[in-house]
């Protein structure tokens, strides 16, 4: 049965915690981030439904947003319609879970509970640090994809700090998807390409 928004239900959540004991160096590696930061829940973690240390693909987006830290997850099962709009896009193009990451250029939500701001330059800076990092660990990545603008400003960054493939796609926001339906269409033809 395919995953819905709906359902993250709290017995969801609890297996899913359950599975985030076995990626040990990417607990750390949040746990790290939040640390340095002084932040806790605001960095939310990967989900452990996808692939992670294993996956092949990683897409990197803008910054958390409110569900993300709500759950405490960085997934395609929050319940909010960004997440809707990039499962439904990866499910068209056939990419499965178990061959993806996804993280954000700022790993931290960047909103004061009611509104989020977008990533400015000093943010996506500091979240290049991390980047850098978080790539040394996916050591089976084949392609990165920077999903919307913010994370595209990490492409001079990743060109000269590794080999793997970058490709760009649009952000799968509410506001993008409902204003440039054309959009949708161009971001599934990317994702067939690395499946």
């Amino acid at each position: 049965m395919p995953l819905t928004v709906t359902s993250i239900g709290p017995g969801r959540l609890s297996r899913r915690w359950a599975h985030r004991k076995e990626e040990k160096v990417l607990n750390q590696f949040v746990n790290k981030i939040r640390k340095e930061m002084g932040l806790s829940n605001e960095v939310p973690e990967f989900d452990p439904d996808n692939g992670n240390e294993n996956a092949k693909i990683l897409f990197i987006l803008e910054a958390p947003g409110r569900k993300a830290t709500n759950t405490g997850l960085i997934s395609l099962s929050n319940p909010d319609q960004t997440a809707r709009n990039f499962k439904n896009q990866l499910d068209e193009a056939g990419i499965r879970k178990q061959d993806i990451a996804i993280w954000n250029i700022v790993p931290w939500y960047l909103g004061n509970g009611n509104n989020i701001r977008a990533a400015e330059a000093g943010d996506v800076n500091m979240g290049l640090k991390y980047l850098g990092d978080l790539i040394q660990i996916l050591t089976k990545l084949k392609y990165i994809v920077l999903v919307g603008a913010a994370a595209r400003r990490a492409h001079v960054y990743l060109s000269y700090t590794t080999d793997i493939k970058i490709l760009g796609c649009h952000h799968p926001s509410p506001r993008v998807v409902n204003n440039y339906p054309e959009k949708v269409a161009e971001n599934v033809a990317v994702f067939k390409k690395i499946k």
